[in-house]
Parts: C-alpha cells; sequence; structure tokens
C-alpha cells in the first residue's frame, strides 16, 4: 500500500514492486492473482484506512449536506491525506480514459464512497442517493481544485459550496 501511495498506479509493475517489498513478482501473484486484483485489494485497503479516519472526524448522526462537505473536506484536509487523494484523483483520472482496470476499479469505488456517505446525510431517504451523489461530486470538485488550483481556492471553494448546500438544510 505504501509503494502504491508512494509511486502511483500508472505505470505500476509487478517486478519492481516485488523489488521494493523484497519479494518476487511470482509471490505477488500468488498471493493477488493478478495485478488487477492486487490493485484492487490495495485500493479497498486505501479507502477503508480513509473512511475510518473520516467517521473518526465527522459528528455522529446523520448531517445536512451544507455542513457534511466541509466536514469532509476539512478532514481531508488536516488529517495527512495527499497521498491517499493523489492515487485517488489519478485513478479516477485513468478512468475518465477508458483505460482499464481503472475504470472498473473507479466505478466501485464510488459506489462505495456513495454507499458510506448516504447514510451520514440528513436528507428525506428519497432524495439520499442523489444527495450522496452530489455531495461526491462537490467533494470531488474540491479535491482537483486543490491539486491544480491551491490548497486556498480549495478551502474557499468547499466553504461557498458548503454554506450554497447549508441553504437548504434548514
Amino acid at each position: 500500500m505504501e509503494h502504491v501511495l508512494r509511486e502511483g498506479v500508472a505505470t505500476l509493475s509487478l517486478r519492481p514492486l516485488a523489488a521494493a517489498l523484497g519479494t518476487s513478482d511470482r509471490m505477488l501473484l500468488y498471493y493477488f492473482g493478478t495485478r488487477d486484483e492486487l490493485l484492487t485489494a490495495v485500493l479497498d485497503a486505501v479507502g477503508e484506512q480513509l473512511q475510518t479516519g473520516l467517521t473518526a472526524a465527522l459528528p455522529d448522526g446523520p448531517v445536512p449536506p451544507g455542513r457534511l462537505l466541509p466536514a469532509l473536506w476539512a478532514s481531508l484536509e488536516d488529517s495527512g491525506a495527499a497521498a491517499p487523494v493523489r492515487l485517488y484523483l489519478e485513478v479516477s483520472g485513468l478512468a475518465a480514459r477508458g483505460r482499464q482496470p481503472f475504470a472498473d476499479l473507479a466505478r466501485r469505488v464510488a459506489e462505495d464512497w456513495l454507499s458510506w456517505v448516504g447514510p451520514r446525510l440528513d436528507v428525506p431517504d428519497h432524495e439520499r442517493a442523489a444527495a450522496a451523489a452530489g455531495l461526491l461530486a462537490a467533494l470531488d470538485g474540491v479535491l482537483l481544485v486543490d491539486a491544480v488550483a491551491g490548497r486556498e481556492r480549495a478551502r474557499a471553494a468547499a466553504g461557498w459550496l458548503g454554506a450554497r448546500l447549508g441553504r437548504d438544510d434548514s
């Protein structure tokens, strides 16, 4: 996981990964089956670790979207989540190009996050799926702004979006 977080996935090859881990590529295949299964296991572990950290930083119980977006951003900003976020953005970019296995992996990661964030939203049940997708879209946008335009602009975007989402929270 540390190697993938440090080096990324676009050019991940089993031999260099095995060498960095002090093992052989055959052992990686023995334990994971394929490179794609290894990537899936790594992304699952990274996502689980990130969700655990976010869960601990969020308020208890469902939260209105206007409060949840800034809380998620603040937790990501302060938690040292830069490497997992870079990995997420890299996988998403490769998926957007239609590259496999990244398209399938990104879809799975998105579904996991939507399932995770949905119950944390204080919205009517019939709006939950759309609200979760909207919140993920907004958070992804803030993460992308952070990556390409800088932290201050991302912080401002998260605050602005949270305030606009909060108009319907009363």
